[in-house]
């Protein structure tokens, strides 16, 4: 079952898309630094990498024994604690009301790329829904906030509340150079990494893996008890 996950991982590329790209090479083999960096950015499979001959097995196995941690200890390391905040329209939210799976994006209204990285997510929703998840949004900004206005999905304000619950990933969420993420949230924790862009068609068969993901033993309860399996860093 180890390896299946580990295979499921990589495949849906659950490091962020940083926009690390192959394209560039061209013709020619990229080397090691590129094939791994595009790897974490997801724009790249294990199993592509391997079918290229651009890594063999070897590198395999020492890249996952490297870059890989226990499945219970991601999940009580990225664990989300009890918050309260509201919605745009003021009501109350707090962390009971979050879903077993969600795509949980935290945005600034005001940042370029911004309209974008919501359009995205208006797009997938449906789909996201249709195969068992959620989407929350968490507006960084007190201004700026009408273009949630039509928002099919909760749309909360992050506040210290929040900013407590998520612990140290606050940092990633704060980061003034990435100012759009998002992570899925997996019972309780935040389970893949941290994305910076969004693909509208992609959402929903991301939302079907996470959401059988989250069936599992190793996965299951929100404390990852009895967890042996192991899931990539990101």
């Amino acid at each position: 079952m180890h390896n299946e996950i580990r295979q499921r991982l990589a495949a849906l590329g659950l490091a962020a898309a940083m926009g690390v790209s192959l394209s560039a090479c061209g013709g020619s083999q990229p080397g090691l630094e590129e094939v791994e960096q595009a790897i974490e950015a997801g724009t790249l499979t294990i199993e592509d990498a391997l079918d290229k001959g651009w890594i063999d097995q070897a590198w395999v196995d020492a890249y996952q024994e490297e870059n890989s941690v226990p499945a219970a200890s991601k999940m009580e390391t990225n664990m989300v604690g009890d918050f309260t905040t509201t919605t745009l329209s003021g009501e109350e939210f707090t962390q009971e009301q979050l879903g077993n799976v969600v795509f949980f994006a935290f945005l600034d209204p005001n940042a370029e790329g911004t309209q974008t990285f919501y359009d995205a997510l208006a797009e997938g929703y449906d789909g996201v829904v249709e195969n068992g998840a959620d989407i929350v949004v968490c507006t960084k900004s007190e201004s700026g906030n009408e273009l949630f206005a039509e928002a099919p999905f909760p749309v909360i304000l992050y506040n210290d509340s929040l900013k407590a619950a998520i612990g140290g990933n606050s940092g990633m969420v704060e980061d003034e150079e990435t100012p759009n993420t998002a992570s899925w949230y997996v019972n309780g924790s935040f389970l893949s990494a941290w994305y910076s862009s969004v693909d509208a068609e992609e959402l929903p068969a991301s939302a079907a893996a996470f959401v059988e993901m989250s069936r599992e033993p190793a996965f299951e309860g929100g404390d990852g008890s009895g967890a042996a399996a192991m899931v990539p860093m990101g």
